[in-house]
This record gives structure tokens, C-alpha cells and sequence, in this order.
């Protein structure tokens, strides 16, 4: 099969590692697939790039205020190429967003025959979309509401992802759950290595949190660090990423930095590649998560990561991440808005030995068998087939 990836996110951001990965996964299984997505550089140009089976276009993009800009342009390209490519089966994501929805919508009409399948990974109506003005919500929703039924099959990343799908009207027999799987393998050095190899402080107790953006639970963290900072006084706090937050954070942040006295590391963003050394040099991975329909509706791509690195995951989950960390006993879990609690489980994860190496061995097995992209992509490959039908 050839298949037509419609994605809006800019290259190596958010759902782009989705696309990415289950593309590269469809194409060790004999599968061709094209992705258009927007290119990570301000450009007015196009730009395609081959990889085996996989043809990535990276289209227009310009950031603006702090925004990326050209989404109707775009819309246009990746209306030209649902119309007049060639492909098997065109799957959308994050369809509820014109620039993804005027294309399927115009494929769907203009092309007798289209095998069509719809992806959610983020929460837009109700979701992201109120952060915009009233009408484009309005628009968002009708996208959201009214193209489900219109597909053969839809693919989602949560539960409660999927539930959107069926208050659209979807019957359970075509709504799949399809979840997001480590972009990245664990790295062979030993936290003391790794520590060595980028540059961290030995001999100390130190947790990470990975990210680029931060809400308000990047102060709940905070707490809770400082009440496990309490117990175990020379612990230290990594952030790895940009770690991109407005003024009024960084303000907020400095009181915790002055009580800290140099243990909080704002480490920034570093090559892909090292990444994996970084998460092995940690002795836990945090995940902090609000307490809203955003977090318990999406499926963060570093929670793959986090498991994959053999290092323990602490989190005061929501939603699927929460549901994952249960179920699989595969992390230390605090109630959502409890920071003492999120303190006192640093604090577990970094003295309980015997239940560590149990959380360790779980998430191992967890994506052994079932959270690694070669199996999704598996489960994949049968949801087009069906669509074929």
C-alpha cells in the first residue's frame, strides 16, 4: 500500500514524531508512505526529502510572534496533493484543523472511491481550539463533529480520544486505539557514565523532568521537589528541553531557584543524540500533568521515551498516562493535584530498591510487547486493510 500522511505540525515537534514513527514502522513492513508536514525553518519553498519508503514534504512555514504562520498556505499544498497524488489510503491527523480538514473534506468529495482514515492525538474542540477566537472554535467543532462519519476507520491515542469519536457517532467496530511509542532506544552507559559523558554532577541524587513547554504544573513540581529535597537534602532537579514559559513563570520560578541554591539545572535543549545519556544519568524521570481535559486526553511522546530508558518514572498522572502507570505498574503515580504526595513518591523511587527494580522490569515489559512501533504499526497495517474493504 502506498499511504498519504496529512500532519500540521512543524517537523521534529508534537505529533510530527507520531506520523514520523508509524510511518517508518508501515515502511519496514513493505509500505510506502508519503507525510507532508511544515518545515522546522522559515521558508516559502518546499522541500522533499526520501528515506526507503518514506517521502516527507516539508511545506512552508514562518514563525511570527511566537507563532507558526502559514497554515492556510499549507492547507493548499496538502489540498493539491489529497486531490491529484497517488495513494492507497489518505490518513489525517488532528483533522478537526482547517488545513487538514479542507483538504480530506475536498478528497472526500472530489475523489469517488477515497479510502479515508482519521486520527486523534490531542484534544481540539473543548481542547486547544478555545484557545483561538469564538468563530474558529465554532469551525474546529464542525470539523470535529461532522468528518468521523465520513471516514472508514479512526484511529485515536487515549480513551478519551476515542469517546470523542463515538459521540461523533462512530461505531466501536471502526475507532482503534493507536498509542505513541518510544521515539529514542535506551542508552548502554550506567547512570555514573552517562553522568560523565554529559557533563552532570556525580555522587548526588538527581531527577529529571523533559520537556520544552511548561503549564502550571511546572510549580506543583517544584513543590514537590522541595518537599523531596527535604528528605534527601543534596538531591538536584534537571530540566532538559527549551523549556519555553511566559514572564509571569519565570518570575514565579525565582524563589524556588534562590531556596535551591544551585540544585535546580535548567540544562536546555540538547542534540537528539544525547538525550538518551541524559535520561540515563537520572535516578527518576518526572512528568508533571495538569488537572484538565488537555492532559487526560493526550499521550505525551517523552512518556515512550521515559519507559524506554530504564529509569523510573514519577508522575501525578491524568487520563492515559495515568491509566498506563496503574495498570502496568510501570511508575510511582501521585494524585493529580497532591504535591506532598508527588514529593513523597520522588522520594520512593529514589530509596525503595526492590520496588524500583519491580516498576524497572514492568515498563520494560510494557514496551517489549506492546508500546514499540513495530507492533502498532502491525495493528495499523490491519486497520487500512479494513478500510480497503
Amino acid at each position: 500500500m502506498h499511504i498519504l500522511f496529512l500532519n500540521h505540525n512543524v517537523e521534529n515537534y508534537g505529533t510530527y514524531f507520531r506520523c514520523y514513527h508509524l510511518a517508518k514502522g508501515l515502511t519496514r513492513r513493505g509500505h510506502t508512505v508519503t507525510l507532508l508536514c511544515a518545515n522546522r525553518e522559515d521558508t516559502l519553498s518546499t522541500t522533499k526529502r526520501v528515506d526507503g519508503g518514506l517521502t516527507t514534504v516539508l511545506l512552508p512555514k514562518y514563525k511570527l510572534r511566537g507563532f507558526h504562520t502559514l497554515h492556510t498556505l499549507r492547507m493548499l499544498y496538502n489540498t493539491a496533493y489529497a486531490l491529484f497524488s497517488r495513494y492507497d489510503v489518505l490518513h489525517t491527523f488532528a483533522f478537526p484543523l482547517h488545513p487538514m480538514a479542507v483538504p480530506t473534506l475536498a478528497a472526500r468529495y472530489l475523489r469517488p472511491g477515497l479510502k479515508l482514515v482519521l486520527d486523534h492525538d490531542d484534544l481540539w474542540k473543548g481542547g486547544f481550539a478555545n484557545q483561538h477566537p469564538g468563530p474558529y472554535q465554532r469551525v474546529v467543532g464542525w470539523f470535529n463533529d461532522n468528518m468521523p462519519l465520513m471516514a472508514q476507520q479512526c484511529t485515536a491515542a487515549s480513551a478519551m480520544l476515542m469517546d470523542s469519536f463515538r459521540a461523533a457517532g462512530v461505531p466501536d467496530s471502526r475507532i482503534h486505539a493507536i498509542p505513541n511509542c518510544p521515539t529514542m532506544t535506551r542508552s548502554p552507559l550506567t547512570r555514573d557514565e552517562a553522568r560523565a559523558h554529559v557533563g552532570l554532577p556525580a555522587g548526588v541524587p538527581l531527577v529529571l523532568s523533559m520537556g520544552h513547554t511548561y503549564t502550571e504544573s511546572l510549580f506543583l513540581l517544584l513543590d514537590a521537589f522541595e518537599r523531596a529535597r527535604a528528605a534527601v537534602p543534596d538531591l538536584k532537579l534537571a530540566f532538559l528541553g527549551k523549556m519555553h514559559i511566559p514572564d509571569e513563570f519565570e518570575r514565579r520560578l525565582q524563589p524556588y531557584l534562590e531556596r535551591a541554591g544551585g540544585s535546580i539545572l535548567r540544562l536546555g535543549e540538547k542534540p537528539p543524540s544525547d538525550v538518551p545519556a541524559y535520561l540515563a544519568a537520572s535516578d527518576a524521570l518526572l512528568l508533571p500533568m495538569d488537572d484538565d481535559p488537555i492532559e487526560k486526553a493526550r499521550f505525551p511522546i517523552r512518556f515512550g521515551d521515559y519507559l524506554a530508558s530504564g529509569v523510573p518514572i514519577v508522575s501525578n498522572a491524568v487520563g492515559e498516562i495515568e491509566r498506563y502507570l496503574r495498570e502496568y505498574d510501570c511508575g510511582y503515580v501521585a494524585p493529580v493535584t497532591d504535591a506532598a504526595a508527588f514529593g513523597d513518591r520522588i522520594v520512593e523511587a529514589l530509596t525503595d530498591t526492590s520496588r524500583r527494580e519491580a516498576i524497572q522490569a514492568n515498563a520494560a515489559r510494557l514496551v517489549r510487547d506492546e508500546l514499540n512501533w513495530d507492533a502498532v504499526a502491525a495493528k495499523l497495517e490491519r486497520i487500512y486493510e479494513a478500510a480497503r474493504r
